[in-house]
């Protein structure tokens, strides 16, 4: 019976240290947060941040690589002093551990976009896009298919 106390008090211990341990994120979280960050590194113009999230053998169906689409956001950065993004993930697919397919439409405007009734008056451009992630030790986007889409594309 002397036993009893420390086995309690073990189980205890370990009760509160998993309680206490934050449970990694998951995939889909992970996703949700590299997400995060592109659009927060778009709106802060940081070419060093979104370069972070591309992965080495970045392409896109438009033939660009990793450096020449930072050629391209770098002249859009120059001609866009303010860039405020407004996005809706359509769907996350997750192809297995290491890949994922992300679908969303973004619109782009040089104000705040409060919410979704607000982008005509602001001019917005709405693009859709398909981006396939891979994960090694982050998520990368590894591969990018975009075009025009509509505000009606976001209200639904």
């Amino acid at each position: 019976m002397k036993q009893l106390p420390s086995v309690c008090f073990l189980v205890w211990v370990a009760l509160l240290i998993q309680a206490c341990s934050e449970s990694p994120d998951s995939a889909e979280d992970q996703i949700r947060q590299f997400l995060k960050t592109g659009v927060e590194a778009a709106e802060e113009r940081s070419l060093g941040q979104l370069g972070d999230l591309l992965h080495e053998n970045y392409t896109d169906h438009k033939g660009y690589t990793k450096q020449q689409l930072g050629s391209l956001l770098r002249g859009y950065f120059f001609r866009h002093k303010n860039i405020h993004l407004f996005t809706r993930i359509r769907q996350i697919e997750l192809l297995d551990d290491s890949r994922a397919i992300v679908r969303l439409h973004v619109a782009m405007a040089g104000s705040v976009i409060s919410d979704v009734d607000a982008l005509s008056a602001l001019r917005a451009q709405v693009y859709s896009f398909e981006l396939q992630l891979i994960k090694q030790d982050e998520w990368s986007l590894q591969h990018a298919v975009w075009g025009p889409a509509s505000i009606g594309d976001l209200k639904q």
